[in-house]
């Protein structure tokens, strides 16, 4: 043992018997499985290259940016349907500038789209910690991915119709 004496010597381990400490990041390992809901696109899970070690010199203001760029990227990845919400988006931006929209129109369009954005992040979210944890969860964990879709849905008919009255007030002043 470390530290024991013996003979009248203390004994101390040698640089050999050391096992280098690795970072708990390291020992991660992601499991590649894909989620196999009904209805439910595949979804890769992250390598462990795109989890980023926390740096200490940076700010925690910096870091927090650094990691919502990430958990972006990493979303963008994970499933296709952000794509398309960066192709509504654009189209709405577009529109905007067309048709001339009030600041008070943009700011109820920009709030809906985030919105929309977040709870589909949060809808991936779900995904992945069911993915991961399921054999933690009940038999029938199918609830509450339904419900997480149902969110999904609810908020995405609620950006479509306040983008159709937005846009729709400025046809008919048009006509």
């Amino acid at each position: 043992m470390v530290g024991e004496e013996k003979g009248g010597r203390k004994r101390t381990a040698s640089k050999h018997c050391i096992k280098p400490r690795l970072d708990l990041i390291s020992h991660l390992k992601l499991n590649s499985r894909v989620p196999s809901f009904r209805n439910t696109k595949s979804m890769h899970t992250p390598s462990s290259h795109e989890i980023q070690i926390i740096k200490q010199d940076r700010s925690p203001w910096r870091q927090r940016l650094v990691d919502a760029e990430t958990g972006f990227r990493i979303g963008l990845r994970t499933d296709s349907i952000l794509f398309v919400y960066s192709f509504i988006g654009a189209m709405v931006l577009v529109s905007g500038v067309v048709f001339g929209l009030a600041k008070i129109e943009w700011l109820i369009l920009i709030l809906t789209f985030g919105l929309a954005l977040s709870v589909e992040l949060f809808h991936q979210l779900l995904i992945f910690i069911v993915s991961e944890f399921r054999h933690h969860l009940s038999k029938d964990i199918s609830q509450m991915l339904r419900l997480g879709t149902a969110a999904v849905v609810t908020t995405n008919l609620t950006a479509a119709i306040v983008i159709f009255i937005v846009f729709g007030s400025r046809l008919v002043e048009l006509w």
